[in-house]
């Protein structure tokens, strides 16, 4: 039970979360905005539907991401994966993922719109799409770095004692 509940907290206590709750909030305040971005890119609808094809593309960069925070580079002894929090890291990073496939799912649905036919959903969900997977990737991106600099400082603080 305690999992299931760490599980949901990293589901609903993200920034992608925000940004998902926040576009749905933005398409049913100001759908007028949407619709006039639809209308925009429609007329550029060749070139502008393909962000779509960002989200899935940096699902594939995530997953590269989240097996270098599981499994870094410098942890030559394993020593994450002995760490009592090890699981809430990895459902973490299983939930990142997650997210990602989701927004790469909005993002291929964008290319299936008839931007020619303007609807203000078109642009809210190309926009959240793209912007849900950016933020998931700069999340990982920045915990990968986080971990990088904890194992790279570890070395050094052993030999300032000596």
């Amino acid at each position: 039970m305690k999992r299931i509940a760490i599980i949901l907290r990293f589901f609903a206590i993200s920034p992608e979360f925000l940004v998902s709750v926040t576009g749905l909030a933005l398409f049913n305040f100001w759908p007028n905005w949407f619709l006039w971005l639809t209308e925009r890119i429609g007329q550029q609808s060749e070139l502008l539907k393909y962000f779509g094809l960002l989200p899935a593309a940096l699902v594939v960069y995530d997953s590269q991401i989240v097996k270098n925070i599981l499994f870094p580079d410098s942890d030559k002894r394993a020593i994450l994966q002995g760490w009592g929090r090890y699981w809430d890291l990895k459902c973490g990073g299983v939930v990142g993922l997650v997210y990602g496939i989701i927004f790469a799912i909005a993002g291929f649905s964008a290319l299936l719109f008839d931007w020619k036919k303007p609807a203000a959903h078109y642009a809210a969900l190309l926009i959240t799409s793209v912007l849900g997977a950016l933020t998931v990737s700069a999340s990982l991106y920045f915990t990968h770095i986080k971990i990088e600099e904890l194992f790279r400082q570890q070395p050094q603080e052993k030999s300032k004692g000596a």
